[in-house]
This record gives C-alpha cells, sequence and structure tokens, in this order.
C-alpha cells in the first residue's frame, strides 16, 4: 500500500510539473502589429520521422495578441499532449487559411535533400513557397534561424519590399512560436502513423534510436528502414554494418546495443 501511495505521489508530481511549465507566460515580447508570416521546423534533428516545415500568417495586431495570450511559445517547452491542444487552439484563432504545413517523409525527405544539396538549402526551398502562399499582405518574414547562411538562400527569392529577419530563438515571435507548435504537433502525428506502419514506437529524438532501427531492418529490411527513418545519418551506416556481421555469424540482432 505504501508502495502504491509513493508512486501516486510522484505521478501527481510529475503531472503538476509539467502543468506548470505550460502554464508559464508565453516567451514570446508583445506583437507591434506589422502583417508577418513566421516559419519554423520539426524534426530536422530527429532520426525517425518526416521534416515538418509550418508557416502561420498574422496580418492584425488583435490576432497577434490573441495569439499571445493563448500561449504560443516555442513548441519545445511543451508536452506531447500540450504541443496538440495548443496546435488546435492556433488553427481556431488564426484560420487555417492563415497557416502551411509542409511535410516531407523519410523517402521524399531523402530525395529532395540529395536534389538541394544538403539540409539548410531544401529548408530553404521549403521556406520560400510557404511564404509564397501565405505572403499577401505581408511586410515582415520572420524565420527561425537553421542555419547561418539561411538569409542569403532565402533573402534573393523574396518579392520586393518584403523585410527578412532571420535569427536564432525567433519563438519569441507569436508568428513563430505558432508555427512552431504546428509543425511539431504535425510531426508527432506523423510519427504515430509510421509506428503504426511498423507495428511499435519509434522513438523521437537521434539518440537510443539504435535498437528501434535494428528491429525494422530486421522484420523490414533496409528498403523498410527507408521508409520512416532518416538514412543519411549516420546511425544507418552503424546499423547496417552490424546487420552484415550478423549475417556473416548467422544470428539475429541483440536490440538492446
Amino acid at each position: 500500500m505504501l508502495n502504491l501511495l509513493e508512486d501516486w505521489r510522484l505521478a501527481q508530481a510529475a503531472e503538476a510539473s509539467v502543468g506548470k511549465r505550460e502554464r508559464k507566460s508565453a516567451n514570446t515580447v508583445e506583437p507591434d502589429g506589422t502583417p508577418r508570416v513566421g516559419t519554423d521546423e520539426a524534426g530536422k534533428g530527429d532520426y525517425f520521422g518526416p521534416l515538418v516545415v509550418a508557416g502561420v500568417r498574422v496580418l492584425e495586431k488583435e490576432d497577434a495578441r490573441e495569439l499571445h495570450e493563448i500561449g504560443a511559445r516555442d513548441s519545445k517547452t511543451l508536452s506531447v499532449p500540450g504541443a496538440r491542444n495548443l496546435a488546435r487552439r492556433i488553427l481556431e484563432s488564426v484560420g487555417v487559411e492563415n497557416t502551411r504545413v509542409v511535410v516531407l517523409r523519410p523517402r521524399e525527405y531523402e530525395a529532395r535533400r540529395k536534389a538541394a544539396g544538403d539540409i539548410n538549402k531544401l529548408l530553404a526551398e521549403i521556406n520560400v513557397p510557404v511564404f509564397g502562399e501565405l505572403g499577401a499582405g505581408v511586410e515582415l518574414f520572420v524565420v527561425d534561424e537553421f542555419a547561418k547562411a539561411a538569409r542569403s538562400y532565402i533573402e534573393p527569392r523574396l518579392p520586393p519590399g518584403v523585410r527578412l529577419e532571420v535569427r536564432p530563438r525567433a519563438e519569441d515571435d507569436v508568428a513563430v512560436a505558432a508555427a512552431s507548435v504546428l509543425a511539431r504537433a504535425r510531426y508527432l502525428e506523423e510519427m504515430e502513423a509510421l509506428s503504426a506502419e511498423v507495428g511499435f514506437e519509434l522513438p523521437r529524438g537521434a539518440t537510443h534510436v539504435i535498437g528501434s532501427a535494428r528491429r525494422v531492418v530486421e522484420e523490414r529490411g533496409e528498403e523498410g528502414l527507408a521508409e520512416v527513418a532518416k538514412v543519411h545519418f549516420g546511425t544507418t551506416a552503424r546499423v547496417l554494418e552490424a546487420q552484415e556481421k550478423v549475417r556473416e555469424r548467422g544470428g539475429r540482432f541483440d536490440r538492446s546495443s
């Protein structure tokens, strides 16, 4: 009984901690009313799952203030349920016509990354048309910096008269913060779908993924891995090298390593 009570107490404390973090005031500054589009991405550094880029258009100061009030913020500060709930509220606030979400599942991601030359040029190639779709009536394009050269990639391709702001931690702008939340919520949704395809939960991030990658290769082969993972990551070479050694021994993967 004491153990059960202690487990309950720890669970309640953890839940309260998450709630406290998500009730903190949004880490955005008071909007200045300049009509803008903000973009952000999710999944760039994750081994499994897609690359997702989202854009949000905010035309009126009142719209920006509402996003600020509902708590639009850097999605990394949110729990999984928190990101999903806030994404729904953001869509209700700005309307789907003021949002754009681009999803590149692993195979398409790899093809477009190779064609672009590297991931940062690919991100620029996605950001520009996102702005193109949302740019009507906009004076400012705010981009969370994904590379030092991001400005040089994007600026020449924008319409005259549009000011470009590229900087780290741009989530203090409500449009970028809202885009951050939409991108993460969609990434989580896509990860659920890919996990259902392989029959087990795929881990997020780039650490603690070896075991899952080995399981995918063991059960679905190298082609199966290419369906769910960004195979240009060094993780892939490690997994396939281990697979070859296993074949030579005539055994099976040790997924724990």
